[in-house]
C-alpha cells in the first residue's frame, strides 16, 4: 500500500516576490520621508505599484510600527486616512563623508585633481564646474559607497 502526503500548509512567497514585497515597502517609505502625510491616491501617484498592492503594503507597515495613519483602521469607513512614517520608520540618514581636493595639473582643457583623503587618488574634470561631480564618483568607485555620500570641499 502507497501512502502519500498533501502539503497543507500556503506556499512561500518565492525569493523574487518578497524581493518586489519589500522593494515596494522600500519605495512606499521613501514616497513618505520626501513628502510627508499622505493619502492612498498621492502614494499611489509617486510609487510605481497598483493601487491595491499599495493598499496592502501600507496596512502590512501599519501592522508593523513603520507608519501610522490619522484615523484607526477600524474607523475609516469612507474617511480619507493619511498615512505618515513613525519614529521606527525614519530611514537612518547617513552622515556624508568629505573629501578634499585640489587641482593638481591643468593642461589642454582637463583639471587633474589630488584627493588630500586618497592620495593615491586623481581624478580629471573638464572644468571647474564638473570638479564635484567627478570626485564624488572617482571616491565612491574606490570606497564602495553610494556618491551621494560625499561633500566635496575644493582646495586652492
Amino acid at each position: 500500500m502507497t501512502t502519500t502526503s498533501i502539503n497543507t500548509t500556503a506556499p512561500t512567497a518565492t525569493k523574487s516576490a518578497q524581493n518586489r514585497i519589500q522593494l515596494t515597502k522600500s519605495r512606499i517609505i521613501a514616497y513618505l520621508a520626501d513628502h510627508g502625510a499622505s493619502k492612498v491616491s498621492d502614494i499611489t501617484d509617486g510609487v510605481p505599484a497598483c493601487k491595491d498592492t499599495v493598499k496592502v503594503r501600507l496596512a502590512e507597515l501599519e501592522e508593523d510600527g513603520t507608519i501610522r495613519a490619522n484615523v484607526p483602521a477600524g474607523e475609516r469607513g469612507r474617511t480619507t486616512p493619511y498615512y505618515s512614517l513613525t519614529t521606527a520608520g525614519i530611514p537612518p540618514k547617513e552622515p556624508k563623508t568629505v573629501i578634499t581636493v585640489h587641482i593638481q595639473h591643468a593642461s589642454d582643457g582637463r583639471l587633474t585633481l589630488a584627493f588630500d583623503d586618497y592620495p593615491e587618488l586623481t581624478a580629471t574634470a573638464r572644468s571647474f564646474i564638473d570638479i564635484p561631480a567627478a570626485s564624488r564618483q572617482v571616491a565612491a568607485r574606490h570606497t564602495g559607497r553610494p556618491e551621494d555620500s560625499f561633500t566635496v570641499h575644493i582646495r586652492f
